[in-house]
């Protein structure tokens, strides 16, 4: 095993710098955050994960703390590239992989052309293939019309989708309002961790090259018979981006996979359901 000491580490990869912080102690899990676009520092405490595991937190490139790729290369085979590049620089032998949202999708892409790399993978609240699925979007939104902060944010939302921004600060400013949406419900603690994570930078150019390079094709479910190792599908009964039938269409289409449907949840399973989440992936990561 290569430098594991804990901490916040560069790597530059083919120009690319890439950030990764690592904390905590026992088996090593690698966790891509999502977007594409998002702060890895979203990840929060992460459920407190690190009392079991060591976690190596990838700030994706262009995204956080990592720097932006001079030739524009946002697809998901070049975030897969960093992330075994990364485990090759850390002398990892069969970590496991979380993915979240769109790191979902990367860790898809991993598993699939590096079959043999991981020990266990795990799909948090993401999509192999958007398709009829996304005529669920607009109903589950409508399920949140009477909340006082519903129009503000549906203009938001409406005007991402649009493509109605110029600048990563106007994109930011609508993730801040249209945020609400990913949880269960707008509690105390949804806006507690709002509060802490909606002055991060979200970088619109990964956004932009996943909306108009893979999104309207993205169909990963023909090659996941290609991921051998156990995986464990998460998401949030509520989650209505990347939603339930989403999640079972991963299981149905890998070899070894588990769905665990977490209730009161939304996108963010490990802000609202924390000490069921890091249960289900500590019994999942920890058993033989």
């Amino acid at each position: 095993m290569g430098n594991m000491n804990p901490g916040e580490h560069d790597l530059v990869l083919d120009g690319v710098r890439i950030h990764y912080e690592i904390r905590g102690d026992g088996p090593v899990l690698i966790a891509h955050s999502g977007g594409p676009g998002m702060d890895a520092r979203g990840w929060g405490d992460l459920a407190g994960l690190d009392e079991w595991f060591t976690l190596v937190i990838l700030h994706p490139r262009g995204s956080g703390l990592s720097s932006v790729p001079q030739d524009g290369a946002y697809r998901l085979r070049d975030y897969a590239a960093d992330l075994e590049a990364l485990r090759e620089h850390l002398e990892l032998e069969g970590p496991a992989l979380m993915g979240w949202s769109h790191g979902g999708m990367v860790a898809m892409r991993y598993a699939i052309d590096h079959p043999t790399k991981l020990s266990k993978l795990i799909l948090y609240d993401t999509a192999a293939y958007f398709g009829e699925f996304l005529d669920d979007i607009e109903e589950a939104v409508q399920a949140y019309r009477n909340e006082p902060w519903f129009d503000q944010s549906y203009r938001a939302l409406q005007a991402e989708w649009a493509g109605e921004y110029e600048s990563d600060d106007d994109m930011a400013a609508l993730w801040a309002d249209e945020m609400k949406f990913y949880f269960h419900e707008f509690d105390d603690d949804a806006r507690a961790y709002h509060k802490q994570t909606k002055d991060l930078p979200v970088r619109m150019a990964p956004l932009q090259a996943f909306n108009e390079q893979e999104a309207e094709s993205l169909d990963l479910r023909p090659e996941l018979s290609a991921v051998s190792v156990p995986t464990l599908v998460i998401v949030g009964r509520d989650d209505f981006i990347t939603n339930v039938r989403m999640a079972e269409e991963i299981r149905d289409h890998l070899p070894d996979a588990t769905l665990r449907i977490f209730e009161q949840a939304g996108h963010f399973v490990h802000v609202e359901q924390p000490d069921a989440f890091a249960a289900a992936v500590r019994d999942f990561l920890l058993s033989s």
